[in-house]
């Protein structure tokens, strides 16, 4: 275990996800919090930065309803026995405000009641680890009038581990609360899932992930940012590590695969087909996404034959998509669509890679 690591970033800067924090901000203002909660979302969705920006709201000097008496022995932990009045927070007040002591030590990774627990590079959180916060949280705060424990991949606590917590999650000391930060509640017990709200993050969309790719100087092509935003889907911690060289080359590796098998597709050459699967590779998992990318690609082409106003996935440009459109009747493609599912289903059986790239250009009709 350990306290929160130091952060480069200056500020606490969530994007998207407002209903999320408003829901937050109120309790925390009204002193309705619970004691515990469950980030769920897909990684990059901002689960940490949520964390991360409800410790601050917690330790802000400036909070609504703090009082100079919440550290005395006898009163310590924001968590009342009976909530708060309700109160009317003023329009536009910031929470967590940034500027005091307590706010720029939580930013700053320097808040000691801010505790992380982690794999720690194993596969599970064990037993053990849950049993030393057991102990921990009997220690009253040091600084703040709430000790908080983020549990990272919460999902990944085996079950000795869950029920361990679940004795202090029943009867948590007034001064603590737990954050389980998981990609997913189906591996958590239900006796765990109904002692703590379940909180999920929503896809950002595309336009707020292009203005925090430019507000950070992330500089990239208009190809470029197509891949991201794809390859993201609306999780803006992907779209940040996208923008590194290294991470979008595999991705604009599969956007050549997928534009050349459209073009083989519209003119039905056996020999470039042929060439094209051997281009692919023989790895599993890059291979099944490739086949996905493809899969939106065409799913991109049936939806703009029969609709003028639709969200394409995959093309940037509506016009250009159209004209590749075009080149198909819609009963072609609803035929490699169905081919790529089957091809993709394959690959999840674990069917030889070679064979079912093969398979795939047979039910195209190519091969």
């Amino acid at each position: 275990m350990a306290t929160v690591t130091a952060s480069s970033d200056a500020t606490i800067t969530v994007i998207g996800n407002e209903p999320l924090l408003e829901r937050l901000r109120c309790d925390t203002c009204n002193g309705t919090l619970s004691h515990a909660y469950i980030l769920e979302g897909r990684s990059g969705s901002g689960r940490h930065t949520i964390a991360r920006h409800l410790c601050a709201m917690i330790a802000c000097h400036n909070r609504p309803n703090r009082s100079p008496h919440e550290a005395d022995d006898d009163q310590i932990g924001m968590f009342a026995d009976e909530p708060a009045p309700a109160r009317i927070i003023p329009e536009g007040a910031p929470l967590p405000c940034g500027e005091c002591p307590a706010c720029r030590k939580v930013i700053e990774g320097a808040c000691p009641d801010i505790h992380v627990i982690g794999r720690d590079g194993k596969a599970t959180i064990g037993v053990d680890a849950v049993r030393f916060l057991r102990g921990d949280v009997l220690l009253p705060p040091n600084e703040l009038d709430t000790k908080i424990y983020i549990i990272e991949d919460a999902e990944t606590m085996t079950v000795q581990a869950q029920n361990a917590l679940l004795l202090t999650l029943e009867e948590p000391p007034s001064y603590v609360l737990f954050l389980l930060l998981c990609d997913g509640t189906e591996a958590l017990l239900e006796t765990i899932r109904s002692r703590a709200p379940t909180l999920r993050t929503s896809p950002i969309p595309d336009e707020d992930i292009r203005a925090c790719l430019k507000s950070r100087n992330r500089r990239v092509s208009d190809e470029d940012m197509a891949a991201i935003l794809l390859r993201a889907d609306g999780c803006i911690g992907q779209a940040l590590t996208l923008t590194d060289a290294r991470a979008i080359k595999p991705i604009l590796k599969m956007r050549e695969l997928t534009d050349e098998f459209i073009g083989i597709c519209a003119s039905r050459r056996a020999d470039q087909m042929t060439v094209l699967l051997t281009k692919f590779g023989n790895k599993r998992d890059a291979v099944t996404d490739t086949i996905g990318m493809m899969d939106l690609a065409i799913r991109d082409l049936i939806l703009i034959r029969h609709g003028e106003s639709v969200m394409l996935k995959y093309y940037t440009d509506p016009e250009s998509a159209l004209d590749i459109a075009c080149r198909f009747t819609t009963r072609t493609l609803l035929r490699i669509h169905n081919a790529l599912s089957r091809t993709a289903e394959s690959l999840e059986q674990n069917a030889n890679v070679r064979l079912a790239l093969m398979q795939l250009a047979v039910d195209i009709g190519i091969l």
